[in-house]
């Protein structure tokens, strides 16, 4: 499978930037749209639905950010499995888990791009097999892909809160 997520993402701070040296940060939490793109694979698209939180690690006088992040939630996917096309999703309703990290590069307190590494998993649970029932359901495959993210970060609100 190849898919090309378009992830639109909506950030909360929900915690003073503080800690020791290198752990020094935030928590972030963290709500999800995605459309993806399936260019590759028994799938044509995917639209999902995540709620998460992320970790920015904030050293003292940098414009780099690094950051952790994860989001759990659920899909909708135009599932192939039923229409008998090997190795396809069993259903349209799925569940995903989404990782990832990388970098954030504050230009000025507003406006900010970052870029990572992100995991996706999108599956069923098995909803969709036999669960010993015979001549019923349909074997689910799930999917696993990797790959580059790259974004740009707005922030909202009018005023800034300052950090350190």
């Amino acid at each position: 499978y190849t898919l090309v997520p378009i992830i639109g993402s909506l950030r909360w701070q929900i915690d003073n930037i503080k800690g020791p040296l290198i752990l020094r940060g935030n928590w972030d939490l963290e709500v999800s749209g995605a459309v993806v793109k399936i260019p590759r694979g028994a799938e044509t698209r995917y639209f999902a639905y995540m709620m998460g939180m992320r970790r920015n690690f904030v050293p003292r006088n940098w414009r780099a950010t690094p950051y952790f992040d994860w989001r759990v939630g659920l899909g909708d996917i135009n599932a192939k499995g039923p229409l008998g096309v090997p190795y396809a999703q069993g259903q349209d309703f799925t569940f995903t888990l989404n990782m990832g990290s990388g970098v954030r590069y504050n230009f000025n307190p507003r406006y900010a791009i970052s870029a990572g590494l992100n995991f996706m998993h999108i599956s069923n649970l098995d909803l969709s097999e036999s669960n010993g029932k015979p001549n019923w359901g349909v074997r689910s495959y799930g999917i696993n892909v990797y790959g580059p993210m790259v974004g740009i970060d707005i922030q909202l609100r009018r005023h800034p809160r300052h950090s350190e």
